[in-house]
């Protein structure tokens, strides 16, 4: 057991530093960003009415010279969310509602019915394609304000179906298991992201993500599909497909990191059972024209999951076994297993990659102290276990096909969806109410 722990960890750790290494010398020379592209946030809403008015203001904000529009999804969402945005007298703001029966299918469907909307209207005009951009944001997602300057011009290269940007966790101060939230999707960035990036195989979330309509439409009327991760899907696709897909190291995204310990259980569990979901797709990228490094680089993502579950099972087998030995032989056992300079080799088993996620915090959110970097990054190890319940939990699942999950609730507190008692919308409302249906484009499409 302690041989295939050994086997495992070289195995990951040596692909960890090499990626880690490609990335750290990712220099590029970007084209000319391309004049005529059109940008469109489209925001998929399912009772998001806390966060959905900020969201809106923080995008009508944006410095820059980059035409954008707003289409908010409002997916049978039974609060107020419609109405604010209703509220909003502005052209860049359209209003897509979706009624039942077709609402609350998940939010794949949601976004392939606005993306056909988008679609009718770009064809109809005769625009081209090429040229708009679909950027696909969470309700309660905050975009640094030079984000559309610093992605545009990456679509200079006619090649690159899509971009995503780096994803922080706004709430990260608010509690511990949140700031955990955070130093995983820094270290998934610093580490895997711009290694990833040099082989043209960029993973992309479901939050930051820009996608390019032509390469959209090349997979027809739905490129979302129902997959529990329809943002990997969608990665997939485009590659399997001739694209490439790239990352953004110089600007962010932030979301509501969970603040419960079962909530988030519950959403890894979605995501670990979205990626076993994918899983199908492994013969296909080793069939496929794609070069030797992005396949394996794809293959290794795939499988990570059920590696990293099966290891995580060998060390929880490996400790409950030292356990009962030292329960049951205190002395020679424990002289056995943490003699003779034992006890170093399993700290570095547990914990050598702990000053190694200290420093990548500490580059990524330099306030942090070097102290509570490296407290962090140890408690980090433990944190990392919660993948192993979520894990368990997906599997059983997949299993036994089980697939409906309940959407999760954000919650106040981070700062500034509430103010005195009363919901901050922002300045630009308007009692006018409007809608997409019947309203002049937001954009011009075609020029």
């Amino acid at each position: 057991m302690q041989t295939a722990l050994v086997i495992l960890t070289v195995i990951i750790v040596g692909y960890t530093m090499t990626m880690f290494a490609s990335g750290a010398r990712l220099r590029r020379g970007l084209g000319e960003a391309p004049e005529q592209l059109r940008f469109v946030f489209m925001i998929p809403c399912l009772d998001e009415g806390l966060v959905i008015g900020r969201t809106i203001d923080r995008l009508l904000a944006l410095e820059t010279e980059q035409k954008f529009a707003v289409m908010v999804i409002d997916d049978g969402s039974s609060d107020d969310t419609p109405d604010v945005v209703e509220r909003y007298d502005d052209d860049r703001v359209w209003l897509f509602q979706r009624t039942a029966p077709n609402a609350r299918q998940g939010k794949g469907e949601a976004l392939n019915a606005a993306y056909r909307e988008i679609r009718t209207k770009v064809l109809a005009a005769n625009g081209s394609p090429d040229d708009v951009i679909i950027v696909v944001l969470d309700a309660d997602g905050r975009l640094d304000t030079g984000a559309l300057d610093a992605v545009a011009p990456y679509f200079a290269d006619e090649g690159c179906s899509s971009v995503q940007i780096k994803v922080r966790i706004h709430n990260a101060p608010d509690k511990l298991i949140a700031r955990m939230q955070d130093i995983e999707f820094a270290s998934y960035t610093e580490v895997f992201q711009k290694g990833r990036s040099r082989l043209g195989s960029a993973g992309l979330g479901g939050n930051g993500q820009f996608a390019r309509l032509s390469a959209l439409m090349g997979l027809g009327d739905s490129p979302w599909s129902d997959c529990l991760t329809e943002d990997l899907e969608l990665g997939i696709s485009f590659l399997l497909d001739g694209w490439t897909n790239d990352f953004c190291p110089d600007v962010a995204v932030s979301q509501q990191g969970v603040t419960e310990p079962k909530a988030l259980i519950r959403q890894r569990t979605r995501w670990y059972q979205g990626h076993l979901q994918c899983l199908r797709f492994v013969p296909q990228v080793l069939r496929s024209d794609l070069g030797r490094w992005p396949k394996f680089d794809l293959v290794f993502h795939l499988c990570n999951a059920v590696v990293m579950l099966f290891l995580q099972t060998l060390s929880i087998g490996w400790l409950l076994n030292v356990a009962y030995h030292l329960a049951t032989q205190p002395g020679t056992t424990s002289a056995a297993m943490f003699g003779g300079g034992r006890i170093v080799v399993l700290y570095l088993l547990a914990f050598g990659l702990a000053p190694f996620v200290a420093v990548i915090y500490w580059r990524t959110e330099p306030e942090v102290s070097v102290v509570k970097g490296i407290v962090y990054a140890h408690l980090y190890v433990f944190y990392g276990y919660l993948w192993y319940f979520a894990g368990v939990r997906a599997t059983y699942r997949h299993l036994t096909g089980r697939r409906g999950w309940a959407k999760t609730a954000r919650t106040a507190g981070t700062g500034d969806e509430l103010a005195g008692g009363r919901r901050v919308i922002g300045l630009h409302i308007l009692p006018n109410p409007r809608r997409i249906t019947g309203a002049r484009p937001v954009i011009d499409l075609t020029d």
